[in-house]
């Protein structure tokens, strides 16, 4: 039976974060940020103190995958590897980056092939981590932890009780380490200001006063929302943000870790599904989305497009463009001064396959990508860090990044974050994200589609 440790795991993730609030500690922005290579150098140096000594002078190639396709994100990676091979030349990093949908469909396979990456993102549940360890394709990293002090860089050791799985790949949260964070997510509203202010919108405080600035933004010839249904999940992510609303966040919870009873089935998550669908059928995701990738999606957005666009804080830096006039929020819940719950987690995990050759290096690059000084670069590219920051630079708390960063640490420290859907059982994210394409193009009715995913859980998760 899954415990009930995963909300601590998240509010102490929020801890972590408390030092990035403005006026509170320490923050980096993209304009005061040390430069990506001073930042990392920095980051070796501190690591070397308790890292064991590596091999500098024979040539090693590192293939690494990651999911990391928008621009903040891609950024940050590309800066970071050039950084670890300037702080090691003997060591070139091959990067290969895929979107999610087709990374999480391809990984397993190129995990378990001859020519295996050697250092890969994977994704927290049934679906990609389990399935890892079940096949033992990625190697336990406790000892690791312990040489790098990964347990305690993220605030506390139940941070990371989220990438632990018993050896078999059946008890999740429990068990060896078998994959380190590079990110934090929280998922929310981006918002145009000069689009906001033309239509003569207040921010809103309910999510009616926040449904009726969609009406207004229709009126007023704007698309309401932006989103790439072509790829399904971002749909997803729009309704784990709507069934927050609506169901409390332990039931959330208790379905995706599997707890025995729960039911996505219900009238709450139903409610959910039919607000979207009315989205749709109102035409507030704008005209075609079903048809579009979010990548094409989030470009749109960026250059003026749209009042709108709902997704985690990798997108802040692909709407850099758009500079000041980006702004973030948390959607709001029914009731004024009332905290309303929403997706968040620890990002995607890094891996060493069982496979590689060098799993020294590996460790000594994923704790390079994973540090305070990483962090900063990857604050630096607006995105929002696992790790507390190192440089004592500010974040502008009226900035997009200022505004997740407090939005995450409210939610987290409130208890308020709830855990991703598709991590539910092996095949959710093609079910879930499949059938919420089907929803708003009413293939499929709320009940139908609520009844169709419990399915899948129930078929995942038989019980005793």
């Amino acid at each position: 039976m899954i415990g009930f440790r995963r909300l601590t795991a998240l509010i102490a993730v929020g801890a972590i974060l408390v030092g990035c609030v403005p006026g509170s500690g320490p923050v980096a922005t993209a304009s005061t940020a040390a430069s990506p290579v001073e930042s990392a150098a920095s980051s070796a140096t501190a690591a070397g103190s308790a890292a064991p000594t590596l091999d500098t002078s024979t040539p090693v190639t590192l293939a690494e995958w990651d999911t990391e396709t928008s621009a903040g994100p891609s950024g940050e990676m590309d800066a970071l590897n050039k950084a670890f091979h300037d702080m090691y030349p003997n060591v070139t990093i091959k990067r290969t980056s895929k979107s999610f949908d087709d990374y999480v469909a391809t990984i397993k396979l190129a995990a378990s092939a001859p020519d295996a990456p050697d250092v890969y993102q994977g994704n927290e549940g049934y679906s990609v981590d389990a399935a890892l360890v079940k096949a033992g394709l990625i190697v336990p990293l406790d000892d690791y932890a312990k040489t790098y002090g990964w347990e305690a860089r993220f605030g506390s050791p139940a941070t990371l009780d989220v990438l632990r799985w018993s050896a078999d790949g059946t008890t999740w949260t429990k068990g060896p380490l078998w994959g380190v964070a590079q990110k934090a997510e929280v998922l929310g509203v981006f918002y145009n200001k000069a689009t906001f202010q033309k239509l003569g919108l207040s921010m809103p405080t309910t999510f009616d006063e926040f449904q009726q600035t969609l009406a207004s933004a229709k009126a007023g010839g704007v698309d309401p929302i932006v989103v790439g249904g072509l790829d399904g999940w971002p749909l997803g992510h729009i309704f784990m943000m709507l069934q927050a609303l609506y169901e409390p966040p332990q039931q959330i919870t208790n379905w995706t870790f599997a707890v025995a009873g729960s039911t996505f089935d219900d009238q709450g998550t139903q409610q959910a599904a039919q607000v979207m669908q009315d989205w749709a059928k109102k035409g507030y995701f704008f005209k075609g989305f079903s048809g579009v990738g979010q990548d094409n999606a989030a470009a749109r957005f960026a250059t003026g497009n749209g009042l709108y666009f709902l997704t985690g804080p990798w997108e802040n830096g692909t709407f850099s463009p758009m500079g000041p006039n980006v702004g973030w929020f948390a959607l709001p819940g029914p009731t004024v001064g009332t905290p309303s719950p929403t997706t968040g987690s620890l990002s995607i995990p890094y891996h060493i396959s069982k496979a590689s050759k060098y799993p020294d290096i590996d460790a000594a690059y994923i704790d390079f990508i994973t540090s305070s000084q990483a962090a900063d670069v990857v604050a630096g590219k607006g995105d929002l860090p696992a790790a507390p920051l190192a440089t004592p630079t500010v974040v502008d708390p009226q900035s997009s990044l200022g505004e997740i960063i407090q939005g995450f640490n409210d939610k987290s420290k409130a208890g308020l974050l709830t855990p991703y859907l598709d991590w539910a059982s092996p095949t959710m994210g093609d079910t879930l994200f499949g059938d919420l394409q089907k929803l708003t193009a009413s293939k499929l009715s709320p009940a139908e589609f609520t009844a169709d995913v419990q399915k899948d859980w129930s078929k995942a998760h038989p019980g005793p």
